[in-house]
């Protein structure tokens, strides 16, 4: 279904509205259909003046805009002598409108806000229509484009009427049938054994509708990525089909697909169910990654006892605050062991349980680590992973690489406030350094960890456990020191406000401040200044 020519067609688009006239030229993949566009107007004149100059084949209008409205431009034009075919885009549902446009001669009729699949199905149409009698690669690009939209929208479910699908096989030869039917999904992707580096559509289709001249079917690309093909019942089975699919792309040396294959189904009105069923029966490749076939028969059918409110955290929290990596791997591997009801349960079950658990603990510790765990990981990166065994590894190797960082800037697996600057004083690693010196410059513009990790050029989570490993001091207490170290020297000034002096280094209230002061110095900000006042 794909072909390329080149640029045979010109075409000029007019709308008023900025917005409106950017969409319709990014809409439609102009270049790909042979369309060249000649000039874009902003009002009535402008488009009527581009038409004369460039007399286009095709021009897409507002039929209202300033000066001459759409209706007046097809008018003139026609008086012109020009044969333009006009398509009116309108934000007014009115028959009037669309009467008087068609009787000047316009194509079609499309109300805003625009359909992108409307606006190149009826493009194709047009140039259909142009290039009737045309046998030759010009006519065939856009009756294939007008095929991949319709048979992109049968599979979404987009066709509602059994009509529309009985004029379509009228009107073509296609080698299909309104009959009992499946449809088997093909995923191309560089991770799959012996998929390659990349993928071009063409020799796969070619290959296949060769094996496949026998028996009532279609191929088509779907995305840059997916294939789909739609089978009349025949005495091939379906996952005969499939495998004859796949054997035929292996000894054609081309790339290997993953193939789904979805329910066999009554006509072509119901493929959406059989598309997205193959679809679904594909997310079980994550428990067998040596296998390219997945058919409807093995997606489960058995609903799970347990619900996401189920999930106890509090274990996991403490192992991560303990730093405690055996506790970590164990829990994980003991979760996931726990979603395995049966054998292989439905993989988006699997994703939202790990998701939850993930989500539950980052929220824990952003409540109180300003959100700087999220560059570790984020929740959304379980999505990237195909196999069980990877949600496993990428589970435990977050939750370790949280509870290192955790550690590394609160240091709750460690005493606090012991001789922390004289320990980190002992490192002289230039990145150290120019951290030290960032915080002691900024001390009062209430930094935080990202605020330092740019400084230095890292990220805020290898920051913290790099000045962990590298001083064996946590990020978290080094900074309450500098600050304790910064109000005590301020404070040695009888006549300076202990309220002035905790906000600037970052507490908002006095009690704060004062229990943190004392941590550090084991004396109270006030008696320490009577202290020393006396």
């Amino acid at each position: 279904m794909e072909h390329q020519t080149a640029i045979e067609f010109t075409a000029v688009l007019a709308d008023d509205e900025l917005s409106v006239l950017e969409g319709v030229k990014t809409a439609i993949d102009w270049k790909s259909l042979g369309i060249r566009i000649a000039a874009l107007a902003s009002n009535g004149h402008d488009a009527l003046d581009a038409i004369i100059k460039h007399k286009p084949d095709l021009a897409i209008i507002d039929i209202r805009m300033p000066d001459l409205t759409g209706i007046d431009v097809i008018q003139r034009s026609r008086n012109a002598g020009i044969r333009t075919d006009f398509i009116i885009l309108s934000g007014y549902d009115d028959f009037s409108y669309a009467r008087d446009a068609m009787r000047y001669g316009a194509k079609a009729y499309l109300l805003k806000p625009l359909n992108g699949s409307e606006l190149n199905d009826e493009i194709c149409r047009i140039f259909l229509e142009r290039t009737s009698q045309n046998r030759g690669t010009t006519r065939r690009l856009y009756q294939d484009q007008f095929n991949l939209n319709f048979f992109n929208n049968l599979i979404d479910g987009k066709i509602l009427e059994a009509a529309i699908i009985s004029r379509m096989l009228c009107d073509t030869n296609l080698p299909l049938s309104d009959s009992s039917c499946y449809v088997c999904v093909f995923m191309f992707e560089e991770s799959l054994p012996g998929a390659g580096t990349s993928f071009s559509p063409e020799p796969v289709i070619e290959q296949l509708n060769q094996e496949f001249s026998d028996e009532k079917h279609i191929f088509w690309k779907h995305d840059p990525k997916q294939l789909v093909g739609i089978f009349n019942t025949s005495s091939l089975i379906p996952f005969h089909t499939a495998l004859r699919c796949l054997d035929t792309l292996k000894n054609s040396r081309l790339p290997l697909p993953l193939i789904g294959v979805g329910d066999t189904v009554s006509g072509l009105m119901e493929c959406s169910y059989s598309y997205n069923r193959a679809l679904t029966a594909m997310t079980y490749q994550l428990y067998d990654s040596s296998s390219h076939i997945f058919t409807y028969e093995v997606i489960c059918s058995t609903p799970p006892r347990t619900r996401l409110s189920d999930i106890d955290c509090l274990p996991l929290f403490q192992y991560i605050v303990k730093k405690d990596t055996d506790g970590i791997k164990t829990y994980c591997n003991q979760f996931i062991d726990s979603l395995l009801y049966v054998p292989m349960p439905p993989p988006n079950y699997v994703y939202s349980f790990c998701y939850a658990l993930f989500h539950q603990i980052q929220q824990e510790f952003a409540e109180f680590s300003h959100g700087e765990i999220s560059e570790i990981a984020t929740a959304r990166d379980l999505y990237h992973f195909k196999q069980l065994s990877q949600i496993r590894q990428w589970l435990c190797s977050s939750f370790c690489q949280l509870s290192e960082f955790i550690d590394a800037v609160y240091g709750y697996a460690t005493p606090k406030y012991a001789h922390v600057q004289e320990t980190a004083s002992r490192t002289d690693d230039p990145i150290i350094r120019q951290a030290k010196e960032f915080i002691r410059s900024q001390i009062i513009n209430h930094i935080k960890i990202e605020d330092i990790a740019r400084e230095v050029h890292l990220s805020p989570s290898y920051f913290a456990i790099y000045f962990k490993n590298k001083t064996n001091v946590n990020l978290r207490d080094y900074l309450l020191t500098e600050k304790m170290e910064y109000a005590r020297r301020v404070l040695m000034n009888p006549g300076a406000s202990i309220s002035d002096v905790a906000y600037d280094v970052g507490y908002g209230d006095y009690r704060s401040f004062s229990r943190a002061f004392k941590n550090v110095h084991g004396i109270t900000p006030s008696d320490f200044q009577a202290k020393y006042r006396s």
